[in-house]
């Protein structure tokens, strides 16, 4: 399916749908009488650049590691988190709304709205009034079109959530004004003053908006009147302050105004239109994935029995066409995208809205190269050069090493060192490596190999993880070393941190071979060489793979992270058919989360999805889809997290789950369908990329009848019909 269809109008901003061009991000409600466009430009965030790195920290980490050593990792815990900080991050901001008030419109019947997944077009019929709205990434505009067989007129005004002012001048409307100095993270709820502008420091933006129409028009000191229209074509642009992660923001006002007017020009709709949509479609019909019929089936009935605990495949083929379509919509050539994607309409988001970097930032990519979507990853390059650029000061000051360094909150800013808070999360210096392994995988993927941004950034990786392992019993390790986000029973109460954690040491395995791989220089090889032959190994405990060094006790055994099992996924370094017993050992930890998790986070939920591809197990598979549909997916699709919040992850990590159930590659030969659940049990796809290589095939009843690549491919015998078609595929 390709459509999303309502019966009736959103009430609140996540029952809104989501427009955008990668900057420009808009959230449309498509009222009877009125209509809210809730309006979001990627570099609108708070604050400025800031140093929080902390020579403390490094003169504190031997301290830290000794009472781990010592196994008083409680201590350690506590030691950690009030010597090893650094800053909060700052917030990703909502721009500004337009409201539009509909007047001499008769009739309300038949109300229907809609987003087309292969145009990108939202509209919304009532009566004789029609409306469409998108974003266009050639002309970089929003446009939103009202037209009716009768006259009509309305109002358009404007608002921010931050602090704003509102004019008409030559002929526009413009909401104007800036970000905060300081928004600090939703989750601190005793905080005084969260929101701070007292310094003057952080960036101005600009919503400049213009019409053109055949009706009258009166200009008001704050709002723009129209009466007896066919037709009203509504433009908005969107302008901020930001110069660059190192810079500080223009925070006047006027100069930004100026330059966003500038962008504002006279546009012709049809052009327009036919230029947005061409653009986009060369996009998202690269990659195809047919299951389900094509229907008029409207989202919220889908939804609603999806609740009885068996997702239908029209629903699964939505959300994961929804998932390409937002990546398309929020991710092109200005920022990547956070946790919200672009979307966001709060001055105090979830978690900041920022790039959390220890599993959702990297998962809202993980299906992008495999879908053909490679311009969308621009952003992610791009990020990736900025964290390694300003992650080397974090390794030196903090660390005391070489290469760079980044911890699990990021911001516009680009801040790499730690958060202040629980050592569990807080505490991560592994997750840059985590970032440059999923930006080679991509490139790779991509069949585009190393280029020199990609190749200095792994160069940065592992030269930080050659300084900072450090030696205990002859085995080098990672200390202090967390299992995001989880706490265990220690001999010394409860704790957070230990040493050669499997989650930082499968990263580094995984960094180590990729480095081995590439173009980089035989010096910094042999030392990678000579490091992995010292590396700690896995562990076995009753619960499978050890997450720490030994075997701890945990009390929350459905955890939402999986991060011990990297090697599995993202990571692919622990093979299905090449590494069977260390594959046991992750699979039963891997079922402990699973049969023992009763929430409805939607990115734990796609993650799972994702390792139980990788393992082959259709059952935890289905169940998981099953479960994530009903209980994780908010009226617009938006991925839920409890209590009330959207997370854009699992949105993006449906999608690449949905690819590991049908596609699984290792050492080179792809295997189809090891996973296939219920509702994908007839489908095709086409442009499927794997290593550089196109796929296409179709399936029946669960076996594949058609298969061809663009280039020679090893092909596992395995759910084939007797008289599969197969092209230019070798079977092993």
């Amino acid at each position: 399916m390709n459509s999303l269809i309502y019966f009736r109008p959103a009430k609140f901003w996540h029952e809104a749908l989501p427009l955008g061009n990668g900057k420009t991000a808009v959230m449309v409600y498509g009222g009877k009488s009125s209509e809210k466009l809730c309006f979001n430009d990627a570099t609108f965030w708070s604050g400025y650049p800031q140093n929080h790195d902390r020579k403390e920290a490094f003169e504190n980490l031997q301290k830290a590691r000794e009472l781990i050593f010592q196994g008083k990792n409680s201590l350690a815990s506590q030691f950690v988190k009030d010597n090893l900080y650094g800053n909060y991050s700052q917030a990703y901001m909502p721009l500004a709304d337009l409201k539009i008030k509909f007047t001499s419109v008769k009739d309300s019947k038949n109300y229907k709205h809609s987003l087309d997944l292969e145009t990108a077009l939202f509209q919304a019929e009532s009566g004789q009034l029609k409306r469409t709205c998108f974003v266009s990434y050639p002309d970089n505009v929003a446009v939103y079109r009202a037209e009716s067989k009768e006259k009509f007129g309305l109002v358009i005004s404007a608002s921010s959530k931050v602090k704003h002012s509102v004019r008409v001048s030559d002929k526009k409307l413009i909401v104007y004004g800036n970000a905060p100095d300081v928004a600090l993270p939703n989750y601190l709820r005793t905080k005084l003053f969260p929101i701070r502008y007292n310094e003057k420091k952080a960036m101005a933006f600009c919503l400049a908006t213009s019409i053109d129409t055949d009706g009258s028009v009166i200009y008001g000191s704050k709002s723009i009147k129209v009466t007896g229209a066919s037709y009203v074509n509504i433009y908005s642009v969107t302008g901020t302050g930001f110069s660059g992660y190192d810079k500080m923001p223009v925070s006047d006002c006027e100069k930004v105004i100026a330059d966003t007017v500038k962008n504002l020009k006279v546009y012709d709709y049809e052009k327009v239109l036919q230029s947005h949509i061409s653009d986009y479609k060369a996009l998202y019909d690269r990659h195809k994935l047919v299951i389900g019929e094509n229907s008029d089936k409207d989202v919220l009935s889908m939804l609603e029995k999806a609740k009885s605990g068996m997702a239908e495949a029209e629903l699964i083929s939505l959300l994961y066409n929804y998932g390409k379509y937002m990546t398309i919509a929020g991710s092109r050539n200005s920022q990547p995208l956070n946790l919200q994607g672009q979307w966001n309409h709060s001055v105090r988001p979830p978690w900041s809205s920022n790039l959390t970097t220890n599993i959702n930032y990297e998962m809202n990519y993980w299906h992008a190269s495999t879908v053909g979507l490679q311009e969308c990853l621009k952003p992610f390059y791009q990020a990736t050069k900025e964290i390694v650029e300003r992650g080397q000061n974090t390794a030196k000051v903090n660390y005391g090493a070489k290469g760079f360094a980044c911890n699990h909150n990021v911001d516009i800013w680009r801040n790499t060192s730690p958060v202040r808070g629980d050592a569990e999360y807080m505490y991560a210096p592994l997750c840059g490596a985590w970032i440059v392994n999923e930006t080679v995988a991509h490139q790779l993927n991509g069949g585009k190999g190393f280029d020199k941004d990609t190749l200095y950034a792994l160069e940065q990786s592992v030269l930080f993880i050659l300084d900072y392992l450090t030696e205990k019993d002859g085995y080098l390790v990672t200390c202090p070393s967390a299992s995001p986000e989880l706490r265990f029973n220690a001999s010394d109460g409860t704790a957070s941190v230990d040493y050669a954690g499997a989650f930082e040491m499968s990263v580094i395995r995984r960094a180590f071979s990729y480095a081995l791989e590439s173009p980089m220089s035989e010096d910094i090889k042999q030392r990678i060489k000579e490091a992995v032959k010292k590396l700690y190994p896995y562990q076995e405990c009753k619960f499978g793979l050890a997450e720490w060094h030994k075997e701890f006790d945990f009390n929350e055994k459905g955890h939402r992270h999986f991060s011990p099992l990297y090697g599995v996924y993202p990571g692919k370094t622990v093979g299905y058919y090449k590494d069977k017993e260390l594959c046991k050992l992750n699979y039963k930890l891997f079922k402990v989360r699973t049969d023992n998790s009763h929430s409805s986070i939607g990115w734990s939920a796609a993650w799972a999805i994702c390792l139980a591809g990788r393992f082959h197990d259709k059952e935890t598979a289905g169940k998981t889809v099953n479960c994530m549909l009903a209980k994780s997916i908010l009226k617009n699709l938006f991925d839920f997290h409890p209590p009330v919040f959207f997370q854009i992850d699992g949105n993006f990590g449906f999608v690449a789950g949905i690819n590991e159930l049908l596609v699984y590659e290792e050492d080179g030969i792809i295997e189809l369908l090891p996973a296939c659940i219920d509702q994908l049990k007839n489908g095709s796809v086409s442009g499927h990329i794997v290593n550089g290589i196109r796929l296409d095939f179709e399936w029946q009843n669960g076996l594949v009848i058609k298969f061809k690549s663009d280039k020679p491919v090893r092909l596992r015998n395995v759910n084939l019909s007797e008289n599969a078609i197969l092209e230019n595929a070798k079977l092993v």
